[in-house]
C-alpha cells in the first residue's frame, strides 16, 4: 500500500466573511493485482487556519477578484505553501456572493494558479448541509442513530439541517442572523432589516433606524429570534414570517440541536451586560449568542469553519468495462453525486423506491447549481436484478428525474455492481430526448463529486471521486 502526503486549501467565501484553512492529508493508494485503483484519506491535519477576513466586494454582489488574489498570496505566505505545492481543494461561495459569475472567475483563476478544485456555489440548503458536515453533526448521527439539528446562524440567515443515519433529511433556512441588526458603539440603530419588520410588528416590538436601543428592547428581540428559530427546528410551530423560501415543517423533532456559525462561535462568551457590550461588533451577535445559549441548545464542535472544507481528495478509479455512454459530453467535470438507495426492504417495493427518488431528486434540485448534468445518481443496495425490476427502475429513474431537473438533457447514473450497459439501454428507451451516461463498479459517497473522463480501455473510462474532507 502506498501512502504519501499532500496538500490541500478551502476556502470559504460568504457575504461577510472569507476565511482559508490548510490542510495536509495522508492518502494511502490501496492498488493491487486483484483491485482497480483507488486511494483514501487515512489521516487529516489542519496545519493553517486564517484570520476570518472581511469579504472583499465590488458591489452588493460581486466578488472584488483581484483583492481577493493578493489576500489569498499574502494568506499562502502566511502558511508557509506556494501556489505549486497545492494539489486539492474546494472553495464554497455562499450567501449573496454564490453568484455564477463569481465562481466563474474564481475557477478561472485557481485553474491557472493551484490544484484541481471542487467549486461550489452554495445556496441556504447547500450551506446548511456543509455547515452540518463541518460541524459535526452529520458524523453524531450517524454515531448515535438520533436525529440531530444544527443551525448554522451567520451575519443574515440560520441555514438549517436535519441529519439521520449520517446523512441530511431536510433542510431550511430562517432570516435570523447577529448582522440584521446593527449598532454604533452610542447604541444608536444604523441598520435594520427589513426582513424583521413583520415579525417584530407582530410581536410588538418597533425599532427603528436612528433610534437609541435600549439593552431591554434589543434583548427582548434577542431572545424572541432565538426563541422562534429552535421552536421552529423543534416544530412545535409549523411556519414562520422569518422563513427565507416556504416551507413545510415535517412533524421530525430532533433530539439534539447545536449551533455554529459567527453566533454559535460566540456562544462560550460572558452575557453582555450594556448595549456597548452588545455593540462591539457593531451588531447584535453577542446578544443574539446569549439567548441560544439559554434555550440549551449546544455549542458545535466547529462553529466559525464549519462551512469551510478542509480539502477536496481526489480517488481515481477505472469504470466497469460494461458502461453505457449515449452522450458525447465527455469529459465531464464536478457533477455532485446524490445517493438512491434501491432496496431497503426484504423485497424490491417499486412505490417505496419512487418516493426515495423523488424525495432525493427534489432536494437536490434545491441544493445545486442548474448545469447539466445537475447531479449523478449513484444506485446503492442494489440486489440481483430481474428483466421486469430493470424496467421499472428506469421508468422511475428518468421520470423523477425529469420532474425535478426540467432544462437538463443529460442523466448520469452510478451503480456499484455490474448492470450499467442493460440499465443504460433502459434508460434510453424511456425518454429518447435524453443523453444517458450509465457506469458500473463505482465506489462513490453521498454528497462526493465527480469526475468522468475519456474512454481509456475499450468502453470503460476514467472516473475521479471527489470527497469533502472536513478537519476533524
Amino acid at each position: 500500500m502506498l501512502q504519501k502526503w499532500i496538500t490541500s486549501i478551502g476556502l470559504d467565501i460568504g457575504t461577510s466573511t472569507t476565511k482559508l484553512i490548510v490542510s495536509k492529508l495522508s492518502i494511502a493508494n490501496q492498488q493491487n493485482q486483484f483491485t482497480l485503483p483507488g486511494c483514501q484519506i487515512i489521516d487529516r491535519r489542519v496545519t493553517y487556519a486564517s484570520s476570518i477576513y472581511t469579504t472583499p466586494m465590488l458591489n452588493e454582489v460581486e466578488i472584488d477578484v483581484q483583492r481577493l488574489t493578493v489576500l489569498l498570496e499574502q494568506e499562502y505566505k502566511n502558511a508557509g505553501i506556494s501556489l505549486d505545492q497545492v494539489e486539492a481543494g474546494a472553495v464554497i461561495i455562499t450567501g449573496e456572493t454564490a453568484r455564477k459569475q463569481n465562481a466563474e472567475s474564481i475557477l478561472h483563476y485557481l485553474a491557472e494558479h493551484a490544484g484541481d478544485f471542487v467549486v461550489a456555489t452554495a445556496g441556504a440548503d447547500l450551506e446548511g448541509m456543509l455547515a452540518a458536515k463541518g460541524s459535526g453533526a452529520i458524523q453524531r448521527s450517524a454515531e448515535t442513530n438520533a436525529v440531530i439539528a444544527n443551525i448554522d446562524v451567520g451575519g443574515g440567515t440560520a441555514n438549517i439541517a436535519l441529519c439521520q443515519n449520517g446523512k441530511v433529511i431536510e433542510t431550511f433556512t430562517l432570516h435570523v442572523g447577529g448582522r440584521l441588526i446593527r449598532l454604533n458603539s452610542d447604541g444608536f440603530v444604523t441598520y435594520i432589516s427589513s426582513y424583521l419588520t413583520e415579525f417584530l410588528k407582530n410581536n410588538s416590538l418597533i425599532l427603528r433606524e436612528g433610534e437609541k436601543a435600549t439593552f431591554e428592547k434589543l434583548s427582548s428581540i434577542c431572545q424572541l429570534l432565538a426563541e422562534e428559530t429552535v421552536n421552529y427546528v423543534k416544530a412545535l410551530n409549523q411556519n414562520s414570517t422569518l422563513l427565507v423560501s416556504p416551507h413545510t415543517r415535517s412533524s421530525i423533532h430532533p433530539e439534539t440541536i447545536m449551533v455554529s456559525g459567527g453566533v454559535g462561535a460566540m456562544m462560550e462568551k460572558q452575557k453582555p451586560k450594556t448595549v456597548e457590550e452588545v455593540a462591539i461588533h457593531g451588531d447584535v451577535g453577542p446578544l443574539l449568542a446569549y439567548h441560544f445559549q439559554s434555550i440549551q441548545v449546544s455549542q458545535a464542535a466547529e462553529t466559525t469553519r464549519a462551512t469551510v472544507i478542509g480539502a477536496g481528495m481526489q480517488n481515481t478509479e477505472v469504470s466497469g468495462s460494461t458502461v453505457y455512454i449515449g452522450s458525447k459530453r465527455l469529459p465531464l467535470k464536478n457533477i455532485p453525486i446524490i445517493e438512491i438507495p434501491v432496496q431497503q426492504e426484504e423485497t424490491w417495493n417499486q412505490q417505496l423506491f419512487q418516493e426515495r427518488a423523488r424525495a432525493s431528486c427534489m432536494q437536490a434540485s434545491t441544493i445545486f447549481s442548474a448545469e447539466d448534468p445537475p447531479v449523478a445518481i449513484a444506485l446503492s443496495h442494489f440486489p440481483y436484478c430481474s428483466y421486469k425490476m430493470l424496467q421499472e427502475l428506469a421508468k422511475i429513474i428518468s421520470a423523477e428525474f425529469i420532474a425535478c431537473f426540467k432544462g437538463a438533457k443529460c442523466l448520469v447514473v452510478l451503480c456499484e455492481q455490474d448492470i450499467a450497459k442493460a440499465l443504460g439501454q433502459a434508460l434510453a428507451k424511456q425518454r429518447k430526448e435524453l443523453e444517458i451516461i450509465c457506469l458500473d463498479q463505482i465506489d462513490f459517497t453521498h454528497g462526493d463529486y465527480i469526475d468522468l473522463g475519456l474512454p481509456v480501455a475499450g468502453e470503460a473510462i476514467s472516473v475521479s471521486v471527489k470527497t469533502l474532507a472536513f478537519s476533524s
